[in-house]
């Protein structure tokens, strides 16, 4: 008695304070999400070990020193227990990503025990030197976690929402030891919205699962950046084409890499030895360059102190290009965010060295444009410029540089968004039919048919009706709708979305519902733009309950 008392006074109080609510649910997230991140490093570290001898996360110098055949066959042993894991499991390949945005986009859960599949492919892909991120799987890893803290708490599908992003949040801060990004990159790729109730449990998701990961891992910068100031305001025009460069190497490496992904789902082989025979061909790339193997901060950390430059980094570029999509597109478990930076860092050293030797005397080192071209890179893949501007700023903890880099990642996402209306993200998404760049308002009537909501009771006229009739019907009718030619119509199996589309060609305010008798149509219903009205209303209380 005294329990069930006490369960209904929290659920009133909690019911009438829900961002009271909503913040503790987000700090149980956050320590899930930190948690997470922690285990998964150890994981990485572990298989790293037994394959190569390190848990250093710089792995480069190792790689170096590693025999040949190594080099050539722990990769490919590596995607064939990745192959093998994924004939069990649907979830154990991929990015992660683009899974959280169609959970989300449509509503859906996501099992916690795909944290546990997730981090073991992943694992295991990147220890045994697989060309892929942490990021990618940890996002995953961490809205798994956050819609089974959402499913203990019997989570509405907007407060799921909710959840998933605050994982994903959690999780992406506590990789890159960037609250403020992690937030942010929720909000803006993932929810596609920055309303206050939402984004404020984000926040705090984020914050807690950062401060759990420096408790454990230490508060340190993922990368070393050079000192840098903008030594004269004709380095703008430079920064411009530093953008529209990263634009087009980004489009290129979202069209090259889901054709990779597309040639290998063609093979005609056993699913299981795809990422095997990925595997194997990024071992005998990287006979020729070990830079390109792993998440790659060493190589990063180098391009950045500019001791990395001239035709070296333009052809690491389109390696690298090429080890992610055989890493991933063969169906390897990693992220496509670190593969982005790498590229991006390539590309602005490249670009820096041929503006120092062209300018020498007003441009700042090769490292600087490198830094830029990172958060350029992004703005340019992932299509979420203030993710990447503030992610790229709190990594590196270095303000000088704001300003070129905003420039640069605006201009890489305007640029790339005119060549490529797809991120690397949304591509596959786009593929399957989902529709993430659409509203909520538009999000909620897509859902609902013309046929649940129509006006059935409707008296009509034939052309052959006489004045008298007219007049008979107008009496009964409760309403009245004039129509004249050039007839806009819906179909019952039309959706709520296309209707008001359609009402807003000429500002209407219904519609006639018809259906095809015989190659004719015949009038069944009406739907009012009252009605519209009246059903997003109620399917938007039912999500918020």
């Amino acid at each position: 008695m005294v329990i069930q008392q006490a369960r209904r006074w929290l659920n009133n109080f909690f019911g009438e304070h829900e961002d009271m609510y909503m913040a503790g649910v987000a700090v149980l997230i956050g320590v899930a999400a930190g948690y997470g991140n922690i285990i998964f490093r150890y994981m990485i570290s572990f298989v790293q070990d037994f394959f190569y001898g390190t848990k250093e996360e710089f792995l480069l110098e190792t790689l170096i020193h590693t025999p040949v055949y190594k080099i050539v066959l722990i990769p490919a042993l590596g995607g064939l227990i990745v192959g093998m894991v994924g004939l069990i499991f649907k979830s154990a390949k991929g990015h992660g990503v683009p899974d959280v945005i169609k959970v989300i986009a449509l509503n859906l859960k996501i099992s916690p025990f795909v944290a546990v599949v997730k981090s073991f492919t992943s694992a295991v892909t990147l220890g045994t030197g697989g060309s892929a991120g942490r990021e990618g799987p940890i996002i995953h890893i961490g809205a798994a976690l956050g819609s089974g803290v959402g499913k203990i708490f019997s989570f509405s599908s907007r407060r799921m929402k909710t959840a998933l992003a605050c994982g994903a949040a959690g999780g992406l801060a506590a990789t890159f030891n960037a609250p403020i990004g992690g937030a942010m990159f929720a909000a803006e790729v993932l929810l596609g919205e920055f309303g206050i109730r939402t984004f404020s449990p984000i926040i705090i998701s984020s914050v807690i699962a950062t401060v759990v990961s420096r408790g454990h891992l230490g508060n340190v910068v993922t990368f070393n950046v050079p000192e840098y100031h903008l030594r004269h305001f004709m380095e703008l025009p430079l920064y411009m084409v530093l953008g529209f460069a990263c634009a087009v190497v980004g489009v290129f490496f979202i069209r090259f890499f889901y054709k990779t992904e597309e040639t290998f789902d063609n093979l005609k082989m056993p699913s299981f030895l795809k990422p095997a025979l990925g595997g194997l061909l990024l071992g005998i790339l990287a006979i020729f360059s070990r830079e390109i193997m792993g998440v790659g901060y060493d190589t990063i950390n180098q391009i950045l102190a500019s001791n990395q430059v001239g035709l070296f980094l333009i052809l690491i570029v389109f390696l690298k290009i090429l080890a992610t999509s055989l890493t991933l597109g063969s169906g390897g478990a990693g992220g496509l965010f670190v593969p982005a930076l790498f590229i991006g860092a390539a590309t602005g050293g490249a670009l820096g060295g041929i503006f120092n030797t062209a300018f020498p005397g007003i441009t700042s080192s090769s490292g600087a444009y490198a830094l830029v071209a990172m958060s350029a890179m992004l703005g340019a893949t992932i299509r979420a410029p203030l993710t990447a501007i503030l992610i790229i700023f709190e990594i590196t903890q270095n303000y000088e540089i704001i300003l070129p880099l905003m420039f640069a990642t605006i201009i890489a996402n305007v640029a790339a968004n005119w060549l490529e209306k797809e991120s690397i993200f949304s591509w596959i998404l786009a593929k399957e039919g989902i529709n993430i760049k659409k509203g909520a308002e538009e999000g909620i009537l897509s859902e609902i048919k013309v046929e649940d909501v129509m006006l059935r009771d409707i008296v009509t006229f034939k052309e052959t009706s006489n004045f008298k009739e007219i007049i008979e019907g107008i009496k009964e009718a409760d309403h009245i709708y004039y129509t004249k030619d050039n007839i806009i119509y819906v179909y019952p199996e039309d959706n709520l979305s296309t209707g008001m589309k359609k009402m807003g060609i000429k500002d209407l305010g219904a519609l006639p519902v018809v259906e095809k008798v015989n190659g004719k149509h015949r009038v069944v219903g009406l739907l009012r733009r009252s009605d519209i009205i009246l059903a997003y209303n109620k399917a938007l209380a039912t999500q918020s309950g």
